[in-house]
C-alpha cells in the first residue's frame, strides 16, 4: 500500500504543471525577500527588539524556511529513502510555520487577557521557553515520526500516525489558534469600547488631553490585533486542505485525491509564509517605520552612487 502511495506520488511530482512552478516559485521569491528583511530589521535595529518582536522573528523565520526549502525539495528527484527524508524535512518547516503561529497566539492571548501576569511571565524570560517549545514539538510529533514510518514500510503504522497527527498534532492546534484569536480579538474590541467612552466623557469635562495622547498605544495594540486577525484567517484558509486531506487519508473517505489539489495546496502552503511578512509590516507601527526607513536610505544611497 505505501509503495503504491510512493509510486503515486512520484507520478504526480512528474506531471507538475507549468503554471505551478511559475506561480509558486514567485511566491517562494517574495517569501524569501519578505520574511529576509523582517528578519534583518528586527536583528539589526535595537528599537525593534522587543518580547512580541522575536515572536514575529521566529515565525519569519520558519517562513523564511518554508519559502526556500519546500518548493526546491519539490523539483528534485530523490531515491525512495531520500525522497522519505526530503518529504519530512518539507512537512517541519510547514509545520513549524503553525507552531511559530501558535507560539504567538499564545502570546498575544496573554498579554491582552491577562497583562499582569504576562509582565512577569516576560520579567523571566519564559516567552524563550514558548518559542523554543514552538521548535521542538515539530520535530518530536512529526518529522522523527514520519522519517521512521517511511522506513518501516507499513500501512498499519502509517495509518496510526496519520491519526495521531491529526487528532494530538493538527487539530488541537487549530482549535488553539480558533480560540485564542478570537478571545483576543473579542477583549481588544471591548477594551477599545470602554477607552473611546471614557474618552468621550473627558472630552465632555474638558480633561482629556493627556488621555487622548496616551490612547494611542491602545490604537497600535488594536491595528496589531486587527494584523493578528489576518494572518490567523489566512493560515485556515491556506491550511484548510491539508486538514482535510488528513482527514481523508485517516479514514478514507475517498480513494484517490486530484493532482490539482494537491498542487493548490502546496501553493496554499507557500502563499501563507508570504503573506505573513506583508501583513505586520504594514499594521505593526515600529516594523513598517524600520521597512520605510530601510528603502529611503536605500534610495538615497543609490541616488548618491549615480550622481
Amino acid at each position: 500500500m505505501i509503495r503504491l502511495f510512493r509510486i503515486r506520488m512520484n507520478r504526480m511530482d512528474l506531471a507538475i504543471p507549468v503554471w505551478f512552478w511559475v506561480v509558486g516559485g514567485i511566491f517562494s521569491l517574495l517569501t524569501v525577500l519578505g520574511n529576509g528583511l523582517v528578519m534583518y530589521l528586527i536583528i539589526s535595529r535595537k528599537r525593534l527588539h522587543s518580547t512580541i518582536n522575536w515572536f514575529l522573528f521566529s515565525l519569519a523565520a520558519a517562513d523564511f524556511s518554508v519559502g526556500f526549502l519546500c518548493f526546491s525539495f519539490l523539483a528534485g528527484r530523490y531515491d525512495p529513502s531520500n525522497k522519505c527524508v526530503a518529504e519530512a524535512i518539507r512537512w517541519l518547516f510547514l509545520d513549524l510555520s503553525m507552531t511559530n503561529l501558535c507560539a504567538l497566539t499564545i502570546d498575544r492571548y496573554m498579554a491582552i487577557a491577562t497583562p499582569l501576569k504576562y509582565t512577569a511571565f516576560k520579567a523571566k524570560g519564559r516567552h524563550l521557553s514558548l518559542i523554543s517549545a514552538a521548535w521542538i514539538i515539530p520535530l518530536a510529533f512529526h518529522f522523527v515520526p514520519f522519517t521512521v514510518v517511511c522506513y518501516l514500510n507499513s500501512h498499519i503504522v502509517l495509518k496510526i500516525c496519520h491519526a495521531i497527527w491529526l487528532f494530538v498534532y493538527k487539530l488541537p492546534s487549530c482549535l488553539l489558534l480558533i480560540t485564542a484569536c478570537s478571545r483576543t480579538l473579542y477583549i481588544t474590541h471591548r477594551q477599545n469600547k470602554r477607552q473611546r467612552i471614557l474618552l468621550s466623557q473627558l472630552l465632555f469635562n474638558g480633561f482629556a488631553f493627556d488621555d487622548m495622547k496616551n490612547s494611542g498605544s491602545q490604537g497600535r495594540a488594536t491595528t496589531f490585533s486587527k494584523a493578528f486577525g489576518i494572518i490567523v484567517a489566512i493560515f485556515f484558509i491556506c491550511y484548510a486542505i491539508d486538514i482535510a486531506r488528513l482527514f481523508c487519508f485517516t479514514f478514507h473517505c475517498i480513494s484517490d485525491i486530484p493532482t490539482d489539489l494537491v498542487h493548490t495546496q502546496r501553493l496554499l502552503f507557500i502563499c501563507n509564509s508570504a503573506f505573513n511578512p506583508f501583513i505586520y509590516s504594514n499594521m505593526k507601527q515600529d516594523i513598517r517605520k524600520e521597512v520605510k526607513l530601510f528603502f529611503q536610505i536605500r534610495s538615497a544611497t543609490r541616488e548618491l552612487n549615480l550622481g
